[in-house]
């Protein structure tokens, strides 16, 4: 039987994460590129599980929840009045949503 050493087990953890942080990044932050607010036809509903948008505005458009942490979701398009869930709620990793903004999908 093999013994790992303390040493290692940490190495791999440490590779592993690592790995998986190329992997799967997280939500960009506010600083990255800060977008302007969704306009006010836009509306945000936020409850435990998911934050939601629903577009009022005469046009399709593109919105992204920002966090009061300051991360910021993906962009979604939104079309003209329609409804969609655009991050995750409250007792998600980032808290309360603070609001929706414009973004550019990639």
């Amino acid at each position: 039987m093999r013994r790992w050493t303390k040493r290692a087990v940490v190495t791999a953890g440490t590779v592993i994460a690592s790995s998986l942080s190329l992997a799967f990044p997280g939500p960009a932050s506010a600083a990255d590129g800060a977008a302007a607010p969704a306009p006010s036809c836009v509306a945000m509903y936020e409850s435990w599980r998911y934050t939601q948008a629903a577009n009022d505005c005469s046009d399709a458009l593109d919105v992204m929840v920002v966090y009061q942490d300051g991360a910021s979701g993906l962009c979604y398009a939104l079309p003209e009045g329609g409804f969609t869930t655009v991050g995750e709620g409250y007792l998600g990793a980032h808290g309360h949503a603070d609001h929706l903004a414009a973004c550019e999908p990639s």
